[in-house]
């Protein structure tokens, strides 16, 4: 007799019922034949060969991506039988069957026991890791744990049998199964079925979607859950773009793929009601690469994004940022003086965290204090303290700042100005002998200014403590192999996009056509637009008397300052930039 709790039983009969495998008719005979109390509903679905043990575990793996145990080649040890109560184990129905370092592995049958997650790593002091197990292997396992010895050696030999006997049953189903001639068109789907029926090709198929967008060079992976469908999407020089061939295999098993995204970045598998943020690191061709996993519950089941980290692309110098000689210059002049403010803004996605990178590789010295507040820590750079914010317990960018003032630095990064207190410090910062870096989401330099009146910081604040403004985009390179001329463009397209009636005459713009070296999509590669407004002393006394965005900008053009919109025209006559491309980013210029 199996001796399998009251809850697992439920859950299991509710479970073939959800997947069709028992009718309700099916669960009233179950019920009518367990009544006497000798057999749970379990056995007697199993002696009216209604399902079998395999079934039961197919669908368990298949839903959870769960490795499956044989539980008959293992042996408790005495450590096992103290690790958890034995009244929790029958209860629970679960078998605790190993113990490698400080990872407790636990067998399984039902899904129910995912939320037990929490509770077991509490009580054992554990990591935890789940494996799906055939019913009578647990249940006889567990009289492995709980008895001396005899009985429970003579239940291993029973559930062997008991293993013996539904293998011969599979063997009698399957053939009246090909017999019965199922509607399906087997050479069109046989490869997905035996996908689905094989757990691991879950945790292939998770590895190739990670795999495949490392070497591409995504930035980022997308994962999504329809009515009807799923997908995975690309994130390629800051464009979406969708991945069919995945399409097919992860929505006939998108829960399972979920979960071994959980498991892969240590997340709780059992919460699917609330949005859960880890990391995974990721090995490919001998380097680790980080992943930055976002899971977010929609109507349709979780939402999966993650940012690939690329650790080597934090290793990128100035020179490679398609400056122009004049504001690398400048850039160069300001992160090299002994103090003041210096912002970096643009909208999400626009490389800002690369430049600050590399400013922090050029200035980072033996000499210097160098700590960083970074939300998250994307890069990891030899020579500078690097610190994790983290919300949750309070310990946000405000807070950072005040504590780095007391560790003496030279050099502080703030990942993001995000309100007036983390403002005020880190001007006053820069006021006191040090050198501050920071972010803003501005459209452009000139209007950052105005975005730190408008956050309350006073105006002589600002301007004796501001040194200089950076702002960004990050824009497609059109393909050099099959770039053409863009027959679509006409100078008068040219000379509303700001071109003099002499440059619209002569522009020969291009457009890329495709070809595989862009993968048919006539861009390959992204570069840096920029605009970098030194704070000099006319604009000082402009902020003083808190002169308007547009006079900002018209004082700084008479000291040099040229806007991101002129570097881009200028990219457009030398072919890097397509004018489509220049309206996609720039249009809010």
């Amino acid at each position: 007799m199996l001796n399998i709790s009251r809850e697992s039983e439920v859950n299991i009969v509710n479970t073939l019922i959800d997947h069709d495998v028992i009718s309700g008719t099916d669960l009233n005979k179950i019920k009518k034949a367990s009544n006497d109390g000798e057999k749970s509903q379990i056995e007697t679905i199993f002696e009216l060969e209604l399902a079998n043990e395999q079934q039961i575990l197919d669908i368990l793996i298949k839903e959870q991506a769960l490795e499956v145990v044989d539980l008959s080649t293992e042996s408790p040890t005495e450590e096992l039988k103290k690790i958890l109560p034995s009244n929790y184990i029958t209860m629970n129905f679960i078998a605790p069957f190993r113990i490698d370092g400080n990872t407790l592995h636990i067998a399984i049958s039902d899904s129910s026991k995912l939320s037990l997650m929490r509770n077991l790593k509490t009580i054992t002091k554990k990591e935890i890791e789940l494996h799906g197990a055939k019913v009578s292997q647990i249940s006889a396992f567990i009289d492995l744990l709980l008895s001396d010895g005899e009985i429970t050696v003579q239940n291993i030999v029973e559930a062997k049998k008991v293993e013996e006997q539904e293998r011969e049953k599979q063997k009698e189903f399957d053939s009246e199964f090909s017999e019965a001639g199922e509607v399906l068109e087997k050479e069109e789907l046989e490869e997905d079925i035996e996908a689905i029926e094989n757990e691991s090709e879950v945790i292939k198929f998770s590895t190739a979607v990670v795999a495949e967008a490392i070497k591409s060079g995504v930035s980022d992976i997308h994962i999504e859950p329809y009515r009807f469908s799923s997908r995975v999407r690309y994130r390629t020089d800051g464009i979406l773009q969708e991945q069919t061939k995945f399409a097919r295999f992860l929505h006939d098993n998108y829960g399972a793929v979920v979960t071994r995204f959980k498991i892969m970045g240590k997340l709780d598998i059992a919460e699917r009601r609330l949005p859960q943020d880890g990391a995974i690191p990721f090995r490919i061709d001998g380097k680790i690469v980080d992943l930055r996993l976002s899971i977010l519950p929609t109507a349709n089941n979780e939402r999966i994004v993650m940012r690939v980290l690329n650790k080597d692309a934090g290793d990128i110098s100035l020179e490679q940022l398609n400056f122009e000689e004049n504001d690398l210059k400048n850039l160069r002049k300001a992160i090299h003086g002994t103090q003041g403010l210096i912002l970096v803004t643009g909208p999400t996605g626009s490389g800002k965290t690369t430049t600050l990178y590399s400013i922090l590789k050029e200035v980072s010295k033996p000499h210097l204090n160098i700590l960083t507040a970074e939300d998250p820590v994307e890069y990891e750079l030899d020579g500078v303290g690097q610190v994790q914010i983290k919300d949750d317990i309070g310990y946000d960018f405000n807070r950072a700042l005040r504590s780095f003032l007391r560790q003496d630095p030279e050099i502080i990064l703030v990942g993001e100005m995000r309100d007036k207190e983390t403002v005020d410090i880190g001007l006053k910062a820069a006021l006191t002998g040090h050198l501050v870096f920071s972010t803003l989401h501005t459209n452009d330099a000139p209007s950052s200014i105005t975005r730190l009146q408008n956050m309350g910081t006073p105006d002589y604040l600002i301007s004796a403590a501001c040194t200089l403004v950076l702002a960004q985009r990050l824009a497609r390179k059109t393909c050099s192999e099959c770039r053409e001329p863009d027959t679509d463009v006409t100078p008068k397209v040219l000379e509303d996009f700001g071109f003099s009636p002499e440059q619209s005459s002569r522009a020969k713009v291009v457009i890329g056509k495709g070809c595989a070296r862009c993968s048919d999509s006539g861009y390959k590669g992204r570069m840096g637009i920029y605009e970098v407004l030194n704070i000099t002393k006319p604009i000082k006394e402009a902020i003083l008397r808190q002169a308007t965005t547009p006079e900002l900008k018209e004082i700084a053009k008479k000291e040099g300052f040229r806007p991101m919109s002129d570097m881009g025209r200028e990219m457009i006559l030398s072919g890097d930039l397509s004018i489509r491309e220049f309206d996609r980013v720039l249009s809010s210029e």
